[in-house]
């Protein structure tokens, strides 16, 4: 093999191992990106759940419970909403999270929704924790 021949050779199969160590490069870096952005909204979601157990609480009202689904090309959601309201201090207030945190991160498990909505059927009376510093901030699990 000639000198020329040898550095085709050579730079091609730099360049075959370059290709590869950047596809797996970005590969890593794009999981790893997803990986830290879901852990930081575990975090603060975890923080959230936390600053609550502090949290006053009275009683409220179920006013709406049901299952809605949405669409969105080939992904297909469903998910519960229970629409709530309470009084603090003689003020109404009326708000739909179920959880504290979940504005956060929320998990769906296939089920879960069905399960929710049997835990909070309409004319329910059920216990409504709310930031003291803020009545409008609640949610019927912490």
């Amino acid at each position: 093999m000639g000198t020329f021949e040898w550095i085709i050779t050579s730079f091609g199969l730099f360049t075959g191992i370059a290709g590869a160590l950047c596809t797996v490069t970005i590969s890593i870096l794009v999981i790893g990106g997803i990986g830290y952005f879901l852990h930081r909204r575990n975090q603060k979601s975890m923080a959230y759940r936390q600053s609550t157990q502090t949290w006053l609480n009275t009683t409220g009202t179920i006013l709406m419970s049901s299952v809605q689904s949405s669409h969105s090309g080939n992904s297909y959601s469903i998910y519960p909403v229970v629409v709530y309201s309470y009084v603090v201090n003689g003020q109404p207030y009326q708000s739909q999270r179920i959880r504290a945190g979940d504005q956060f991160l929320t998990v769906r498990v296939a089920g879960q929704a069905q399960a929710t909505v049997a835990r909070y059927p309409i004319g329910k009376s059920v216990t409504v924790y709310y930031d003291p510093a803020n009545p409008a901030e609640s949610a019927l699990e912490r």
